[in-house]
Order: structure tokens, then C-alpha cells, then sequence
């Protein structure tokens, strides 16, 4: 007679999916879900349960530990008590992203002295629009400027972001913006816009290599000062023409990087740089060239707000004044629309990368406005990689 097997069912359901080094599993018997892997040093399976008996619950928790970049045992991870401060936040936004922003200094000052003291012991949960506005008008009743607020204000409502995008939080309340339109027309430039002239006669200045390189990717991309400073030759797709703006790592904000199609007369500055940092000084990336801008414009003898914002405030109104390129095209162009480089997400941008019209519009102008410019320079030969023009002598 056949001996009849006893073995009980397994308890634990393997589910297919796998979540880096993690996986689900279902208890059958109370239909808990745990988090699994496998540990190489017991030479064992491991499980840390979920607490919930929702599938989707659990496979957004095993997505987020996966996000993380956590490896081993996630305890500390599922221990974790979601955020439930302003001041938590604010903590979260300081150490995640002001070391990373150009702007650090002035968003630390408003965390530390505005922002955690007024709003830091509310919770989340009961921070309303109506709290924010009430603290915002306190600001202009003590003396501050309208633009001062509101730059307080678009730092809580980066921070308040961030958690949010980092599901450290559910949902954040509407830090609203407390200038009205007219005032945002009003607000003056952080660097005026130059004449043709004048751009030329800044250049012209230039005796430092790396401050070169700088102006030649500035006036060929209009990108914003800090984008410049960390383009990498990795980053060129010359099969394609295409400059990925935005760095391996760096996580896309409203300051959006494009991917730039490469003007006829940035490519050949762009074939002498192989490897490493587009701006470098002596082997090194530059991490920042105010002080050096500051010297150019003094040198150049240039009146006004005058800094390393011009040149793109600059080309931005000669796209659309002069080379009348479509609106939609200078937006993208400039880092105010964001377009996709994934099959998967760059059908819902509108435009395609890789499509032969990609910014055909602002890269003509791109390169009229380049030669413009070179028509004045007594100087540089902006078509010309490292070239002075013939006649030319450095002034004492």
C-alpha cells in the first residue's frame, strides 16, 4: 500500500516580482505580506512582515525600499515614522537638497531664521494655506519686501515638494505666492540684458581658458550659470547632435535641463573636449565663476545689473524679438518645459529629441545670434576653437 504523504502546504507565497534584492511573499494563512531576501552571510532566506494585507500597499512599501538603495535587512527602514512636523521637513529639504542647490546660503537663512521658528512645531497634517499666508503677511508687516516673502515662501514650498516626492509625507498644503502678476513683471532681472555690443565687448575681456569655454557654451545654450559649469563630454550624443543637459544622478527640479541639440557653432569647441568637464581649470571642474564674472564686467566697463545670467537673458529676448521663434520652442529651450529623453514618457512632451524639427527654430537663432556677436568681437573667433582674430593686440 502507497504511503500517503502528510506535507503541509508551503505557508509563504513567493510573488514574481522581484524589487532589487527584495521580494514579496504572502502569508496564506492570514494573508499578511513580508519583505524577503536572501542573507548571504546566514545562507538563509529572510522575511520582515509589512504589516498590511494589501497587495498594493505592500508593493508600493517594497518600491520605496527598493528606491532607497537599502540592501540586508530594511527594519530600520519599515520602523521609519513618516514625517510629522513642518520643522522635520524643513530638516529633510536641508540635508537632501540645499547642499546641491546654487541658491543653499539663501534657503538655509530662510529655514533658520524665518521658517523653523514661525512653522516648524505645526504639523503637516494641520498646515493650512490660510497658516502660510498669516505667517507670509507677518513678514510684510515687520518690513520685508514683497520679493523677499515670496522667496521665503518658494523655499517651504520646495521642501514641502521634496517630501511629498520622497512619500515622506502624503500631500502638502499650497504655499501660495503672495506676488501678483504685476509685481512678477515688475521684479527686475538678476542680470540685464545686453546689447549685441556689449556681449561682444565681454568676451572680449576674456584671457582665461576656462572663462572662454564658459562664454562659448553660454551663448550657444543661453543654460543657466550652475547647468554650465557641470556639462561633461560623457554627456554628448554625436550620433544624434544631442547634449544631455541635465548630469547622471541629478534629479530633474522647475530649474528643468534639457537636452540641447548642438549648434553648428558650439560643435567644434565641443570636439576638443574628450573627456571630463566642459569648463575646467587646470584638470578640475569649476564649481563657480561670479568672482571671475564680476572681474569681466569690471574690466569691460559695463553699467548696470550685469552678471552670469545676462547672456541668457540676453539670447532668450533675441529668439523671441529678434529670430521670432515660437514661443514653445524657447521654453524648452531654456529649461521651462520639460522634454523626455524615454520612448516611454517623450510622446507626452510633445516633442521629440530625436526627431529631425527638435529645436530647428532656436538653433538657427542660436547660431545668428553667435555670428552676430563675432561680427563685433575685435578678440575671440567664436567660430574658430581657441582662435584670435588677425590684428589684434591686448590693450595695456
Amino acid at each position: 500500500m502507497a504511503r500517503q504523504s502528510h506535507r503541509r502546504p508551503a505557508r509563504f507565497e513567493r510573488l514574481a516580482k522581484a524589487y532589487g534584492v527584495y521580494w514579496l511573499v504572502r502569508d496564506t494563512n492570514t494573508d499578511i505580506y513580508y519583505i524577503a531576501w536572501f542573507d548571504e552571510e546566514a545562507r538563509q532566506t529572510r522575511r520582515r512582515t509589512l504589516k498590511t494585507t494589501s497587495g498594493v500597499e505592500a508593493e508600493k512599501i517594497a518600491e520605496k525600499i527598493e528606491k532607497s538603495g537599502i540592501t540586508g535587512d530594511p527594519q530600520a527602514f519599515l520602523d521609519k515614522k513618516a514625517m510629522a512636523l513642518t520643522g522635520e521637513v524643513l530638516d529633510h529639504y536641508q540635508k537632501e537638497r540645499v547642499p546641491k542647490i546654487r541658491s543653499g546660503e539663501a534657503a538655509t537663512n530662510a529655514i533658520e531664521n524665518y521658517l523653523r521658528p514661525k512653522l516648524g512645531d505645526i504639523p503637516v497634517a494641520v498646515l493650512r494655506k490660510r497658516d502660510i499666508r498669516a505667517f507670509q503677511d507677518g513678514m510684510i508687516q515687520e518690513g520685508h519686501s514683497l520679493g523677499y516673502v515670496s522667496r521665503i515662501g518658494s523655499v517651504l514650498r520646495a521642501a514641502l515638494n521634496l517630501a511629498v516626492d520622497d512619500e515622506e509625507i502624503p500631500a502638502a498644503p499650497v504655499v501660495p505666492e503672495i506676488r501678483g502678476d504685476a509685481e512678477m513683471e515688475a521684479e527686475q532681472l538678476r542680470g540685464r540684458e545686453l546689447t549685441i555690443l556689449e556681449v561682444a565687448k565681454l568676451i572680449d575681456t576674456i584671457s582665461d581658458v576656462h572663462m572662454l569655454d564658459y562664454a562659448i557654451a553660454e551663448i550657444n545654450t543661453a543654460a543657466r550659470p550652475e547647468a554650465v559649469l557641470e556639462l561633461v563630454a560623457e554627456q554628448i550624443d554625436w550620433q544624434h547632435n544631442l547634449f544631455e543637459m541635465n548630469p547622471p544622478g541629478r534629479i530633474q527640479t522647475k530649474k528643468f535641463r534639457p537636452i540641447m541639440r548642438i549648434s553648428a557653432t558650439w560643435a567644434p569647441w565641443l570636439k576638443t573636449a574628450t573627456k571630463g568637464p566642459i569648463v575646467s581649470y587646470r584638470g578640475e571642474a569649476v564649481k563657480s565663476i561670479k568672482t571671475a564674472m564680476r572681474n569681466l564686467v569690471s574690466k569691460a566697463k559695463l553699467p548696470g545689473r550685469v552678471n552670469s545670467t545676462s547672456i541668457r537673458h540676453t539670447l532668450g529676448r533675441y529668439m523671441e524679438n529678434v529670430a521670432k521663434v515660437p514661443g514653445r520652442e524657447i521654453s524648452i529651450f531654456l529649461g521651462h518645459v520639460p522634454v523626455a529623453k524615454k520612448k516611454s514618457t517623450r510622446r507626452y512632451s510633445g516633442i521629440d529629441p530625436y526627431a529631425p524639427e527638435y529645436l530647428t527654430n532656436a538653433v538657427a537663432a542660436v547660431e545668428a545670434f553667435v555670428r552676430e556677436v563675432n561680427k563685433h568681437t575685435k578678440k575671440w573667433d567664436l567660430e574658430k576653437p581657441y582662435a584670435i582674430k588677425p590684428g589684434w593686440k591686448e590693450r595695456k
